[in-house]
């Protein structure tokens, strides 16, 4: 009788050993994975700061930015890849293409900051500047429709830049939630010092990037039982690889 009393404690005491160690992996690799997503981010803010300056800033932050949506685009789909070689290998090939996608953009917010600028200690000049820096924030996130489409299509220039605006016009919930983020990223770096140099842009670039992968998949899943001609947008493009 006390053996039979002793017997089924013991698969007890060792399933809690089992469940309590599997528990305890959980946690080492839910951590890892946090670390790892944190380093992934803050080598990717200090590649574009380092490559933006590589390029003398004016030159250098579209195709540091286009580079950082590419690998932004990799890690969100959980493609594993050498991180700093491919930045830098993407930075170099689309130097060019990058600066001349991000033209349009970079002229109207260069032009729309000025004005702002110059009109902010002017007496009842309010809701002009309200106006442009709602302009301001719309090219901005223009850009980055322009800068993730360019990374997840196979388009031309001049189509990326009109179904970008298409796009935004088409769903104007997606460019809110885009400005919402970049407001939210500036708040945080605002109230945390250090953040800006160490995390803020990589964060941005990547949670902007992953709005807009998930923008253009409920799009291409909206579309994709029409013919093909019969809507113009992003979907009649394959995505690139």
């Amino acid at each position: 009788m006390g053996v039979r009393t002793v017997e089924p404690s013991r698969p007890a005491v060792a399933s809690g050993v089992r469940s309590g160690s599997a528990a305890g992996a959980a946690r080492v690799e839910r951590w890892y994975g946090w670390l790892d997503t944190l380093l992934h981010l803050a080598v990717l803010n200090l590649l574009v700061l380092t490559l933006t300056l590589a390029g003398a800033v004016v030159l250098g932050w579209a195709p540091a930015a286009a580079a950082a949506t590419a690998c932004a685009r990799d890690r969100v789909r959980g493609r594993a890849f050498p991180l700093v070689r491919t930045f830098a290998a993407r930075w170099r090939t689309s130097f060019w293409h990058a600066n001349l996608l991000a033209a349009p953009s970079a002229v109207a917010l260069t032009l729309l900051t000025t004005s702002v600028l110059a009109l902010r200690d002017r007496p009842g000049t309010g809701a002009l500047v309200a106006a442009l820096v709602t302009a301001g924030a719309v090219c901005l996130v223009h850009l980055l429709l322009v800068l993730s489409m360019d990374a997840h299509y196979d388009l031309r220039r001049r189509d990326c830049l009109r179904l970008a605006w298409a796009f935004l016009v088409r769903f104007p919930g997606a460019p809110l939630l885009l400005a919402a983020t970049t407001a939210l990223v500036a708040v945080v770096t605002a109230l945390v010092p250090g953040l800006a140099p160490t995390l803020s842009v990589g964060v941005w670039l990547h949670l902007c990037t992953a709005l807009c992968l998930s923008f253009f998949a409920a799009n291409d899943r909206h579309l994709s039982p029409a013919p093909t001609g019969a809507a113009d947008g992003p979907t009649h493009h394959r995505p690139t690889h």
